[in-house]
């Protein structure tokens, strides 16, 4: 249930978890998660007859580390468990900052795709003053050498949080966490099930210590650059963009922009719904997957 390791043709490792068994879906994970974020929809595939792969990223979890400055290059590594897998065609999730790279992959792989949902997903280059609503968001993420620090801070606050979820939710850290959720989102963060599979994910993708650091800053200096894709080679009528009204993570303005640049697109705006607009809509979510 952990995951498991394939071994990639330059002899990185690349490390992958399933759930359900059905039509394949691969799963985008957040930005400081792993793929062990589909724990929390293992019973949601279940129900829905999917089978959902989430695959980390490069530094992430059990994937080795690679330097990327670019939105692409992780197609190739997915590609190359598609085809381990036998998989020809395939559904594409993304949710928060996974979304950006499930873009890119549609705009590189369109052939590969039955159908692909982003949810709260970022445009580029994101704002970044207006994400979290905290000071780190606002300042420090934009010079490297002090995000480096404050990402090591932020994964030693995950780490406890992983822990003693309830002793974290109490301290100071944990409340500034809460306080950057709407809420409609904090419902999902009462549940300790939920929270306990959220930060278990998060926890992993430092697994790797400075190398899982590495990673989540230069995925934010990412963020920060303009798109590198071609977006009319995405097929636009495949793709399901959603959007909670009240998402303070990731505005509702980055679904509009993203959606302006993809005319036929589907966008659907959720009212006083938050970042975890995604997990609010599971069945919805799992009609759109399955079609073909």
């Amino acid at each position: 249930m952990n995951g498991q390791v394939i071994s990639l043709p330059d002899g990185r490792r690349l490390g992958y978890c399933m759930v359900g068994k059905g039509k394949p879906v691969v799963y985008f994970h957040g930005t400081a998660s792993s793929r062990l974020e589909v724990l929390l929809l293992k019973d949601f595939a279940e129900t829905a007859n999917l089978r959902i792969i989430g695959v980390d990223r490069p530094g992430y979890g059990l994937s080795s580390y690679k330097t990327r400055k670019n939105l692409v290059d992780f197609g190739g590594d997915v590609n190359f468990l598609a085809d381990s897998l036998g998989l020809e065609r395939f559904g594409v999730l993304g949710w928060s900052g996974g979304g950006v790279f499930a873009l890119a992959y549609l705009n590189s792989y369109p052939e590969h795709i039955t159908n692909a949902v982003i949810a709260a997903t970022p445009n580029l280059p994101f704002d970044i003053s207006q994400a979290h609503n905290t000071p780190f968001a606002r300042y420090i993420i934009k010079i490297p050498f002090i995000a480096d620090f404050a990402m090591k801070n932020m994964s030693r606050q995950i780490l406890k949080a992983n822990n003693d979820i309830n002793k974290f939710l109490k301290s100071r850290a944990g409340k500034q966490m809460l306080h950057a959720y709407s809420k409609e989102d904090l419902k999902f963060f009462s549940d300790p099930t939920w929270l306990t599979l959220l930060y278990r994910s998060m926890a992993e993708a430092f697994r790797q210590g400075n190398q899982g650091i590495k990673a989540v800053t230069e995925e934010h200096q990412i963020f920060m650059k303009p798109w590198n894709l071609d977006f009319p080679k995405i097929l636009a009528d495949k793709l399901f963009i959603w959007q909670g009204s009240d998402d303070k993570t990731c505005r509702v303005n980055n679904a509009y922009l993203i959606s302006q640049k993809m005319v036929s697109a589907h966008l659907e705006v959720f009212q006083g719904k938050g970042h975890c607009v995604m997990f609010d809509n599971l069945n919805k979510l799992g009609a759109l997957l399955f079609r073909d």
